[in-house]
């Protein structure tokens, strides 16, 4: 079930920013029993949670429309939405949002559940520094820009690059923030 209002686009920064989000949903994916009858929260669309606004507010640089997509059905389903600015003389930034169902009984048990099969999966590379402040247990990786939050029944990842100027980790919480107050409440 497509719940996007966002036209697909196709761009060069938005593809390779999709990649890197689209493999950790998928790494990190529900933990319900195949065949199972999994109950879960109903899948959202993430262009509706991180508006164009949010973006060129945090980051203040405008950015293009977004580049939305939706995959898979019932409990195992991804939202994913970018921007970016490719079509503007500013540097160049890519803002991208991937949310899921985490499948966990709880957020804490699905913040542990994604650091251990990351480390596993990537090794001690793969150990990101926790963040404090957020709706639910986070996690921050500086290296690829991503702030990784568990709210509720959802995951939600946030990735940033580009060149832009000021604190990768403050942005990304004030994006979070943003993020989390449209989530559905269960």
């Amino acid at each position: 079930m497509l719940l996007s209002h966002c036209e697909p686009c196709s761009t060069s920064s938005g593809s390779r920013l999709a990649i890197p989000l689209l493999l950790a949903g998928i790494l990190c994916g529900p933990r319900a029993a195949v065949g199972a009858e999994a109950a879960g929260p109903p899948p959202v669309d993430a262009c509706a949670l991180l508006t164009k606004a949010d973006v060129e507010a945090v980051y203040g640089s405008i950015v293009g429309e977004p580049n939305g997509k939706e995959l898979g059905s019932g409990p195992f389903w991804v939202s994913m939405c970018n921007y970016d600015n490719a079509h503007t003389d500013a540097p160049m930034l890519s803002v991208g949002l991937l949310v899921k169902a985490h499948g966990a009984a709880d957020p804490t048990q699905a913040y542990a559940d994604y650091a251990d099969a990351l480390r596993r999966e990537l090794g001690d590379v793969a150990v990101s520094v926790p963040v404090e402040g957020l709706a639910g247990p986070a996690g921050w990786d500086a290296e690829t820009g991503q702030l990784t939050v568990f709210e509720g029944p959802y995951q939600i990842i946030l990735t940033a690059a580009g060149r832009f100027s000021g604190d990768r980790r403050s942005f990304g919480k004030q994006i979070a923030e943003r993020v989390s107050g449209r989530l559905p409440k269960p």
